[in-house]
C-alpha cells in the first residue's frame, strides 16, 4: 500500500504534467488561430499574409517582407516566438501593421469578401477543447 507521502508526490507529478500540457495546448491554440488568419488573408504580393502578429502588450508597426517560399510563413515563424513570450490568462491581441489590412477586412478583395476575422472565428469554434484533448489535459 502506498504511503501518504508517495500519493502526494504522485499527485504533484501529475499536476506538473497537466500544467505543462495546458501550456502546450494554449500555445497550439494561439498558433492555430494565427494560422487561420494567415490562411484567410488574400494573397497578391504576400505582404498582408506575412505580417500577422500576436501580443499582449505593445504592437510593432514594422512590416516584414514575405519570405517567398510559402504563404504567410514569415508571420507563422514570427508568431511561434511571439507566442512563447505570452502569459496564459492575459489578453491576447492579433494584429497586422500593413496599412491596407482594414480594407481587406472590409471585403475589398474577391479572395476575402467577408474579410479574415469572420472566417477565422468560424473555424476556431471548439479549437481550444480539441487542443486540450490532444495534449491530454481533458
Amino acid at each position: 500500500m502506498a504511503s501518504l507521502s508517495e500519493a502526494i508526490r504522485d499527485s504533484i507529478k501529475e499536476l506538473k504534467r497537466v500544467k505543462e500540457n495546458l501550456a502546450l495546448a494554449h500555445e497550439a491554440t494561439l498558433y492555430d488561430i494565427g494560422g487561420y488568419l494567415v490562411w484567410y488573408t488574400p494573397l497578391k504580393t504576400g505582404l498582408a499574409s506575412s505580417n500577422w502578429n500576436v501580443t499582449n502588450s505593445d504592437r510593432s508597426e514594422s512590416v516584414r517582407e514575405p519570405n517567398g517560399y510559402e504563404k504567410g510563413q514569415a508571420a507563422l515563424d514570427a508568431m511561434q516566438g511571439q507566442i512563447k513570450q505570452l502569459k496564459m490568462g492575459s489578453e491576447i491581441i492579433y494584429y497586422n501593421p500593413v496599412d491596407y489590412i482594414g480594407d481587406l477586412e472590409d471585403g475589398t478583395s474577391r479572395q476575402a469578401p467577408i474579410g479574415m476575422i469572420e472566417p477565422t472565428k468560424m473555424r476556431i469554434n471548439g479549437l481550444w477543447v480539441q487542443n486540450l484533448k490532444y495534449f491530454k489535459v481533458i
